[in-house]
């Protein structure tokens, strides 16, 4: 029962297609049916809405009322992963990429779940079986993580930039003067590492303007550290300390897939993604209200 449940709500969920218009050369598919304009009604309906689904002497489902169940409870979300997966089925091709991203989450999940049977893990968790569940889960997943790999990679320079990734050193020392005869003493990274290992120093690696671990008065200076080596001057904490900074690989070239990882686990990374992506299929959602919704996770979405 609980299979034939879950098939049924699976073909539902593909009636929010009716929503979402991702205009692709004059394509798209959309049943608009305007009537009373209410706050609390829909425009859109399924065709034959009215048809009972289920009927007994005292309640009758309609297929509009399973379709506006769905709007009330999940809508905005069903629609926007409807838009993005379809965008991403149009963006991501090479079937060899997405056979190897799937075989990456697959041994991700078996790893979560502590198992080595993927089937077992799958029907537990609902599906019919492991191909259900890498059908349903698993290859839109890889997909959407390819179509953000795709994203940085027709965008590294802007993204280095919006972002202001850098690789940092640092260590601190308790007064100004104190810092900047270090900074003068300091020739090279053998004599940066003899400091920074005296004073317990901190290899930050690759950081953003987003690095929420990196003291805030350094994140600050992040445009400035424009060269390798030691940043030539000190820089006050925010807890009344003061940095003494060393800027290391500038030159990203040979970083892309260390900066691509770390881009794409950003908080905010997946927006951007999306948002560039849906405003490229002209991405717009004729449902008043679940437009709304929508616009309440990034109203940049929409043109």
């Amino acid at each position: 029962m609980k299979n034939t449940w879950r098939d049924k709500l699976y073909q539902y969920r593909l009636l929010i297609i009716i929503v979402c218009i991702c205009l692709i050369g004059g394509c798209g598919y959309a049943f608009y049916n305007s009537f009373k304009n209410k706050e609390d009604s829909y425009v859109t309906h399924v065709s034959n809405g009215d048809k009972a689904i289920v009927k007994t002497a005292d309640i009758t489902v309609t297929k509009d009322d399973i379709y506006n169940y769905l709007l009330d409870n999940d809508g905005s979300n069903m629609t926007l992963n409807t838009a993005i997966n379809y965008v991403a089925d149009k963006e991501i091709t090479d079937q060899d990429a997405i056979n190897s991203k799937v075989g990456e989450l697959k041994n991700q999940y078996l790893q979560y779940a502590g198992t080595s049977d993927l089937n077992t893990y799958a029907t537990d968790a609902g599906y019919k079986d492991e191909d259900d569940f890498i059908k349903q889960v698993i290859t839109p997943n890889a997909k959407l993580q390819l179509l953000q790999e795709k994203y940085v990679d027709k965008n590294f320079k802007s993204l280095v930039k919006q972002y202001k990734v850098k690789y940092i050193k640092y260590f601190t020392v308790d007064t100004e003067s104190q810092a900047l005869k270090i900074i003068k003493d300091i020739t090279d990274e053998t004599s940066f590492t003899t400091y920074f290992d005296e004073n317990s120093g901190t290899d930050a690696g690759m950081v953003t303007k987003k690095s929420s671990d990196l003291d805030s008065k350094i994140v600050k200076k992040l445009d400035k550290f424009t060269k390798d080596g030691i940043y030539a001057k000190a820089i006050k904490t925010s807890e009344s300390k003061y940095a003494v900074v060393w800027v290391y690989n500038t030159d990203k070239s040979n970083l892309k897939d260390e900066i691509k990882k770390g881009l794409t686990s950003l908080s905010d990374f997946t927006t951007k993604c999306e948002t560039y992506y849906l405003r490229k299929y002209n991405f717009d959602v004729y449902e008043p209200s679940i437009k709304k919704a929508i616009k309440k996770t990034s109203k940049n979405y929409f043109e």
